[in-house]
């Protein structure tokens, strides 16, 4: 528990400097169906603009900003782009789930 919670804390204070990623939905389909062990990787749909929707990977060892093209992926409901994690979704991409 610990190591998760020390894991958000350095993603938060990464999220406002680290680089954000663009994605195709063909690469973003890829990054969604890899998984290392032990499987506690989560993606959080961040908001959107009026071009991208963002979102942010997290697992053990790596923390990752992305963004894909609003017109590659439907997302309902949509709000603005936030850094509070409270605002933040997770996403159904993980392990043993259906997309």
């Amino acid at each position: 528990m610990k190591i998760i919670i020390a894991t958000v804390l350095i993603s938060l204070s990464l999220i406002g400097c680290s680089q954000v990623q663009t994605l195709s939905k063909l690469e973003l389909e890829r990054n969604t169906s890899h998984w290392k062990e032990p499987k506690v990787a989560i993606w959080y749909y961040m908001g959107s603009d009026s071009e991208f929707h963002y979102f942010h990977f997290m697992d053990i060892d790596k923390s990752q900003n992305f963004r894909i093209k609003k017109s590659e992926l439907e997302i309902e409901p949509q709000f603005l782009l936030t850094k509070s994690l409270k605002k933040w979704r997770v996403m159904p991409w993980k392990p043993h789930s259906s997309k």
